[in-house]
């Protein structure tokens, strides 16, 4: 290399250069996996640095941090994000077939003021269950156990700081709690299912924690017990304390009765390290020491003397009177009084009742002074006294009072609901208080309690409910119900703990939440930790027997394996994604038995085919489970290294009946779509927001709601269906336009001898595997193979001494140095220099006569494992013997059942207009642009002269334009007044009810301003080709006509083609389907008509302006163009034509009374008009076939009419009324159909 020396160089081949290093570097060190072991270098080093930091399956975990920082330092050159997330992903069970890291650490979910229930009767924030967690200290909280559906005790780990300034909302519940979290945070539901708190709703009932005292027994004291929400019985806290224990093996062995003990004699402190197992005598001797311990302590005469003074001081008028004008003054103060939130005092209270003594002490003071006449005289003058002063303060507070209340009640007690909500939610209240009171709840005791407490009687209460038992029932869960939701403007730091097992714990709130599932991101490496699974061993085994090259790290101070010995073939067991320059690699995770099995059929069978190892491997086999299609497409696909895997999702359609019975039962209701296994790398979160758009955006109207009940246990998204929909159409709406379907595109590209990238089929990336285990094998043969002989060589020489270990001793004594004993060894006993070297550094100890046998023994052990291994590798067959036993072992310990479903058939590709079922419709265009896709059967059919239904309800100055009969599988021609053409489905015009108003026109097609939509044709889709529709015709307002081949409008584009070059003032109003043989009417709204033969008008271009088709009078204008198809004149007099006027008039005539003529006249008389009918609005070739008439107004109002029923007249009459009208209302548009 010239130093200093500039050398001239063309751009471009510095450039080609640089981007060929730069290719290089990114396809072998970063993007693509080595087909030896499947990994990426990233994941090599992560694994690689865990085996040398002894993260083994059975050690401690350790944070996630420290594995990120020892790859970057020794290993990996790059940034810790992408460390971090590939070591995410090895630990993701929904990525990975097979993962590699095991990770712990939830991820943030509450404000950190927000309190968690321990069992040691506190209530501690999430900062003071974090410094408490630092200093060491257990704590437990309760949690539900899905399975066995009852509350259990667990333990809180790593409470900790999750994320920084998330967005926040605040969930209100009934008993006045407030809980802040994050808004993707779950709360479990009364059925045990959970919920995101951006999803709850009012009147949500969430799973309770119900407390309560009892008695052990009778003259025993009061224990806290909690209500198991799906038995409805109470259990002592404390014995569930003892059960966790006992799962926990920290249980004493009592063979005898025991009894529980509270360690510190706090009845309120369940926690399990302070409950205990005694015998009763143990019990006795311990309660019994201190007793005599407290009365050594604090004697009578100290408590009588403290309670005789604190009585003595507040039983004075003087210091009570004081104190209370001091309380007075200072909340007067408004200074003083704004330091306090305006729940200060409730909030204050709301603490001190959470203490248990505080509790208790005030239930039985208040107990004895209410039995006390005097105290209660008192009381009540207390309360007059209050009231006739503020009555003369305010001499009208009465009177406001009762017509507020007066009036609040009238208005509420008139809604049945509302009233049969209070009275309800009173006795629920009344029974919930009870409870408290009583153990068991009867009618009996009901009765009992009910007088002078304004409650209903037995008799009246069973109104509102079946029976007194569900009373009892719902009072027990009366209410933890969400009563409202926020999203608060601040943000906040989020909090969250670790629960094993069940992964849900009870707030202060009383009520149970957990960790969402979804979205989110993974925690910051300082607050997960990680190790390896016992499978990623596999990987790494034998590594240190010179099995694999190694090479220099980026900064060349330590080694780093090029590939990894891998016991299994990890480029097919958990797949690979990678972008790289120019190329990509994305390969399915599988099966192990079944790669196992197939890996060992190729090494007996070298000559197989793909077809052949597809007898073992089914194809993928997805983590997420799900199904896939076409087995010969699969094979096709595995036999060249590339193809599409179409996946979807498990559904199930399940029938629910209207009132909650089992399908079985006979009554049919509504139906529901079950989620139950995901697609492979579908977001349930995502997935369920794109149904929702789809509902929203009304391409799937027929879904009632969306739930998600997924947990720990499952994936199960409950997908409600309306009570008509059609749940098969909407299961294939869901395949075809969301993920629940979806294509797994295979690309079998890898690195081949850690260089060379190549796609490989399932039989070549086999073979590499195997060849790559024949060398590990072959390497490690050869290693154990060398050390043996290394070891063999010394205890030769060392069998030697021993034999003659008296002249080797002689030999040793006599040398006058160790350099010259070691020469003379050499020389006097034929022995090597390590031998020698051995022979000197032996201990005293070998001369025993068993440590001598040890080495003859171990000398022989070496010399049968030297022949094995020589023999080994010698033999190629023994080698992959070997391959084979090894791989046959793993199957034993790994291998488990195949979650994704394979289906022989192949699965077609569903086009949208495959998932809508082909029916009639009618498509109701208004003249202010609103337009909707009805049902014909909406519109029953009535008797001629009717008023009609509403059908739709425009807007205020809008009117129905036009009202077009069609096909959901039609294509939909707009045509406008300024000569344009749109295009589209039917179907993808929203159906909507028959009174609906539809959606704007404009939301479909791309109209300027001052555009409309004139015309409207509907196309057959396989008809463009065929017969019998080969022309479009054209009609404009002025009497212009012009006749295009259909093949003109094959391709639409979505902002429009020309249809027709319109002159000025002049503006295209009708478009209709002709065979080249049919014959045109024209009708005008002064009464004139014209029929002519279609060949009149020669072919034109699509952006030709045309021919006339009639001439107009001064004033009068086209209302409207019928095309005439006869097949021959004789079923002429079948034919007739219907004309509508504005006023509701109409009738049929014989087509036979209108002559042909030749285009461009006047015309002929079709109807006398007169101020009674008005001007002719619509006119319409009526067909044998066609049955009912349906007319429209300009304000809405539909009248669908027999056609038999209307009178066949002649020419020139006014036919009869058909549409009564209201005042200042007029015809707008007609269909037949």
């Amino acid at each position: 290399m010239e130093i200093g020396y500039i050398k001239k160089r063309a751009i471009t081949e510095e450039m080609e250069e640089s981007y060929l290093d730069y290719a290089m570097s990114v396809i072998v060190s970063r993007a693509l996996p080595d087909v030896r072991d499947g990994l990426k270098p990233v994941h090599r080093r992560i694994l690689y640095a865990m085996w040398e930091d002894g993260l083994r399956h059975d050690a401690k975990f350790r944070k996630s941090a420290t594995v990120v920082g020892s790859c970057l330092g020794r290993y990996h050159p790059h940034g810790d994000v992408a460390v971090y997330d590939a070591m995410v992903r090895m630990a993701q069970d929904f990525s990975l077939r097979y993962p590699l890291i095991k990770g712990q650490g939830n991820f943030g979910c509450f404000t950190k003021d927000t309190k968690v229930r321990l069992t040691d009767g506190r209530n501690l924030d999430f900062g003071e269950l974090i410094k408490e967690s630092k200093k060491g200290k257990r704590n437990w909280t309760f949690s539900f156990n899905p399975k066995s559906k009852e509350i259990e005790i667990a333990e809180i780990k790593n409470p900790r700081l999750t994320r920084k300034k998330e967005k926040i909302i605040e969930v209100t519940l009934d008993n006045g709690e407030k809980i802040k979290s994050t808004l993707d945070h779950r709360f479990m539901l009364r059925n045990g299912s959970y919920k995101a708190a951006k999803d709850l709703k009012p009147n949500d009932s969430l799973m309770p924690a119900y407390f309560t005292k009892r008695k052990v027994r009778e003259a025993s004291n009061r224990y806290l017990s909690i209500l198991q929400p799906f038995t409805g019985h109470y259990e002592f806290v404390h014995k569930l304390a003892d059960e966790y224990n006992n799962r926990s093996g920290y249980t004493k062995k009592i063979f005898k009765s025991f009894v529980l003990h509270h360690k510190d004699f706090n009845r309120q402190n369940n926690s399990p390290d302070n409950i205990e197992r005694l015998t009763w005598e143990q019990h006795h001797k311990i309660h019994l020491r201190q007793a005599k311990n407290l009365w050594k302590e604090r004697g009578d005469e100290f408590r009588e003397k403290h309670r005789t003074l604190l009585i003595k001081a507040l039983s004075s008028p003087i210091i009570r009177k004081k104190m209370s004008a001091s309380a007075k003054r200072l909340w007067q103060d408004p200074e003083y009084r704004a330091k306090y939130p305006d729940n200060h005092f409730s909030q204050m209270a709301k603490k001190l009742w959470q203490d248990s003594k505080f509790l208790e002490f005030h239930r039985d003071k208040t107990r004895q002074q209410w039995q006390d006449k005097e105290f209660r005289n008192k009381f009540i003058k207390g309360v007059v006294s209050a009231n006739k002063r503020r009555l003369k303060e305010n001499p009208e507070l009465m009177k406001e009072l009762t017509e507020k209340a007066k009036i609040s009640l009238h208005r509420n007690w008139q809604n049945p609901s509302y009233k049969e909500k209070v009275i309800k939610s009173k006795i629920l209240g009344f029974v919930y208080s009870l409870l408290k009171k009583y153990p068991k709840i009867t009618s009996e005791v009901y009765e009992k309690e009910r007088y002078n407490n304004c409650f209903p009687r037995v008799e009246n209460v069973l109104n509102y409910f079946d029976n007194f038992s569900e009373v009892v029932k719902e009072a027990k869960r009366y209410n933890h119900k969400v009563i409202k939701i926020k999203i608060l403007r601040n943000k906040e730091d989020v909090y969250d703990l670790t629960i094993e097992l069940w992964h849900n714990f009870l707030l202060d709130a009383e009520v149970f939440v957990h960790n969402s599932l979804d979205n989110d991101p993974a925690a910051a490496s300082r607050y997960t930790e990680a190790k390896m699974t016992k499978i990623a061993e596999e990987m790494l085994f034998d590594i240190d027997k010179s099995t694999v090259d190694w090479a220099d790290n980026y900064d060349g101070t330590r080694q780093e394996p090029v590939v990894l010995p891998a016991k299994l073939p990890q480029l097919l067991l958990n797949g690979v994604m990678g972008i790289a320059v120019g190329m990509a690699t994305n390969i399915p995770p599988h099966n192990l038995a079944e790669i196992i099995d197939g890996v060992i059929y190729l090494i007996e069978h070298p000559q197989a085919t793909v077809k052949d190892l597809f007898q073992f491997i089914k194809g993928p086999d997805f983590p997420t489970g799900g199904s896939i299609y076409d087995r010969q497409g699969l094979i096709q696909a595995y036999s060249t290294g590339r193809g599409p895997i179409v996946m979807r999702a498990k559904t199930e359609i399940v029938e629910k009946s209207a009132k909650g019975e089992p399908a079985s039962s006979g009554r049919t209701g509504q139906f529901q779509i079950l989620i139950t296994e995901m697609t492979y790398g579908v977001n349930k979160a995502n997935l369920i927001a794109k149904i929702a758009e789809l509902v929203k955006n009304k391409r799937i109207p027929d879904i009632r709601d969306i739930r998600d009940e997924s947990d720990k246990e499952g994936v199960r998204v409950v997908i409600e269906l309306k009570s008509d929909a059609q749940p098969q159409k909407i299961l294939n709406r869901l395949y075809k336009l969301t993920d629940l379907q979806k294509t797994f595109h295979l690309n079998m590209l890898a690195l081949v001898n850690g260089l060379q990238p190549q796609v490989l089929s399932l039989k070549g990336l086999l073979e590499e595997f195997i060849k790559h285990r024949r060398q590990v094998i072959t390497r490690r043969s050869q290693f154990e193979l060398k050390q043996a002989q290394e070891r063999a060589h010394i205890l030769i020489g060392l069998s030697k001494a021993l034999n003659q270990i008296d002249a080797v001793i002689e030999t040793i004594k006599k040398s006058e140095t160790k350099e010259t004993a070691h020469q003379n060894l050499i020389k006097k006993f034929k022995l090597t220099d390590r031998q020698a070297t051995a022979i000197l550094e032996m201990k005293l100890q070998t001369l025993a006569g068993l440590e001598q046998k040890k080495i003859k023994a171990e000398l022989k052990e070496k010399q049968e494992l030297i022949k094995e291994l020589e023999i080994l590798l010698k033999s190629p067959k023994k080698i992959l013997a070997l391959v084979k036993k090894e791989l046959k072992e793993i199957k034993e310990k790994y291998a488990d059942e195949r979650r994704t479903k394979v289906y022989s058939r192949p699965l077609g590709q569903l086009t949208e207009e495959e998932l809508v079922p082909q029916e009639d419709c009618v498509i109701i265009l208004t003249q202010g642009g609103y337009i909707k896709r009805v049902n014909p059967q909406s519109y029953r059919a009535q008797r001629r002269g009717g008023r009609g239904i509403l059908g739709i309800t425009p807007r205020e100055e809008d009117a129905v334009g036009y009202f077009l009969p069609a096909s959901t599988h039609d294509n939909v021609l707009f045509f406008t007044n300024r000569g344009r053409v749109f295009q589209a489905k039917a179907y993808e015009i929203s159906e909507t009810h028959r009174t609906a108003r539809g959606q704007a026109i404009v939301n479909i097609l791309q109209l300027a301003a001052q555009e409309r939509v004139t015309a409207v044709v509907t196309i057959k889709p396989d008809e463009n080709n065929s017969q019998p529709f080969k022309y479009l015709v054209m009609a404009t307002e002025n009497g212009i006509i012009k006749r295009t081949k259909i093949e003109e409008f094959g391709h639409v584009r979505r902002n429009g083609l020309t249809a027709i070059n319109l002159k000025k003032e002049d503006s295209l109003k009708w478009v209709k389907l002709t065979s080249g043989q049919n014959q045109v009417i024209l009708i005008t709204a002064q009464g004139q008509s014209i029929r002519f033969k279609e060949t009149e008008v020669r072919p034109m271009g699509r952006t030709a302006t045309g021919v006339k088709g009639l001439n107009l009078r001064k004033g009068d204008k086209l209302i409207g163009m019928q095309i005439v198809a006869l097949d021959n004149q004789e079923n002429e007099s079948q034919i007739k034509l219907l004309v509508i006027t504005e006023n509701g008039f109409g009738k049929r005539t014989d087509l036979r009374y209108y002559k042909i003529q030749k285009r461009g006249g006047l015309g002929i008389k079709t109807a006398r008009l007169t101020t009674k009918t008005g001007q002719i609005v619509a006119g319409q070739i009526l067909r044998p076939e066609q049955e009912n008439l349906i007319a429209i107004s300009q304000k809405g109002h539909v009248i669908k009419t027999k056609l038999k029923d209307i009178p066949s007249l002649g020419r020139t009459t006014q036919g009869v009324k058909l549409m009564r009208l209201v005042q200042g209302d007029k015809v707008a548009s007609i269909a037949c159909i």
